[in-house]
């Protein structure tokens, strides 16, 4: 009898996940997928060698590294098998920070480090790794050892998948090609850097070897993260997602004759301004995906202020670029909708104005609530400032959620 699961016995399940692999419509790969069975025709084999790698990644994935397609990795190996190989590629540095407190807690003449010691050199090894590590596919994998005993880079060097697609020449269905001019240029570009990471592991491994570290360790069910975790792992059992936040009464709506006090509340133009090296540091390191995801000519269609105004101080403190990706109303459009790139501060605006005439007309909470509005009415209601938060015009945004009221109400009237 098999194990059942509320869904059918897991055998059940498990064959419908098969056949769900088998016909496409799950997201990943295995030895009974549609690209599999194409291929075995295209190249003639019976049998597959697959890694797990293959198997876990969808059917149109391609190398981060080379660029290729699986159509263009697979090809048939010595033994007349079908090669399906995508491999963990990862950075030597873990391997040498625990192999380097081992010797250094080895050399003295009684081991003091304990289990602690150990946790705090391996927290240290992300620090000094040059990069996360990467599904690639087998032949990349098998470029990067080449690679450095032709160059004769340090025997603990790695290039990353980056740099890989940098020296290897890729061929379909065959072994890359490598660029050694390319590849020792690679290493010669590391070679400083990479002698400073490994003194710095010389140090952590001292540090953590002599007992002197500083790390304390708490019970797992104490962390921060697991507490927050448990808690959202409880309101998905209950099949409520969201509603913890709701628990300290932070989040509950405010009585209908206050739903439009937020916008009365009126933010003072800022003391301090961003000086060129602060809009620096946050465009190149604590915001630079934002800052790259617009030109250098956007600026906001809700409040006109380009990126460099948009700039301002979180609650915190930290001078920051917020973006909104939102979907807001354009009447006429596929489902009356069309995305906007709009500044924080006019995206947080929409979520509010929308929020209040949802509870104005009583209507059911969206997750969404920028899709109620134009970008033009925000742009008619905006009292912009640089480097600040937004003020409002009342009456206007008086009117406005008077529109949007009717709006909600009738996108939620059934239609006849």
């Amino acid at each position: 009898m098999g194990v059942e699961n509320g869904k059918g016995t897991y055998e059940e399940s498990r064959q419908r996940f098969f056949a769900g692999v088998a016909c496409g419509s799950i997201a990943l790969d295995g030895v009974m997928s549609p690209l599999t069975r194409t291929l075995m025709e295209r190249f003639g084999t019976k049998s597959v060698d697959m890694t797990f790698g293959w198997a876990c990644t969808p059917m149109d994935w391609a190398c981060p590294a080379c660029g290729r397609t699986k159509p263009e990795i697979a090809r048939v190996n010595s033994r007349g098998h079908l090669m399906c190989r995508l491999v963990e590629h990862h950075d030597h540095m873990k391997d040498l920070v625990k192999a380097e407190f081992e010797r250094q807690c080895k050399q003295q003449e009684r081991v003091v480090a304990d289990e602690f010691a150990k946790r705090f050199a391996s927290r240290a090894a992300p620090m000094v790794s040059a990069y996360d590590n990467a599904m690639i596919c087998d032949d990349c994998n098998s470029a990067d050892p080449t690679a450095k005993s032709a160059v004769g880079t340090h025997k603990d060097f790695s290039y990353s998948p980056q740099e890989i697609r940098r020296f290897v020449r890729p061929r379909l269905n065959m072994p890359h090609v490598i660029d050694i001019e390319e590849a020792a240029a690679i290493w010669q570009g590391h070679e400083h850097t990479f002698a400073l990471r490994l003194k710095i592991i010389e140090r952590i491994a001292n540090i953590a070897a002599t007992n002197r570290h500083w790390y304390q360790e708490l019970p797992y069910p104490q962390r921060a993260d697991s507490v927050k975790a448990h808690a959202e792992y409880l309101q998905q059992q209950h099949g409520a997602p969201g509603v913890i936040y709701e628990l300290a009464g932070g989040k509950q709506p405010p009585p209908p004759a206050h739903v439009s006090a937020w916008r009365h509340v009126v933010h003072a133009p800022p003391r301090i301004r961003p000086r060129p090296k602060d809009i620096d540091y946050v465009a190149k390191v604590t915001f630079a995906k934002e800052w790259n995801a617009v030109d250098e000519g956007w600026r906001c269609p809700g409040c006109g202020r380009t990126k460099h105004d948009t700039v301002r101080k979180s609650n915190k403190g930290d001078w920051t670029l917020v973006l909104a990706d939102r979907a807001f109303y354009a009447p006429g459009e596929r489902y009356n909708s069309r995305r906007a790139v709009v500044c924080g501060d006019c995206g947080l605006l929409a979520t509010n104005i929308g929020k209040e005439a949802c509870l104005t007309a009583g209507a059911k909470t969206a997750s969404n609530y920028a899709q109620f509005l134009t970008v033009a009415e925000i742009a008619r209601v905006v009292l912009p400032q640089s480097h600040g938060r937004h003020n409002v015009k009342n009456e206007e945004a008086d009117a406005l959620v008077t529109r949007v009221v009717g709006r909600i109400t009738s996108l939620e009237r059934p239609s006849t």
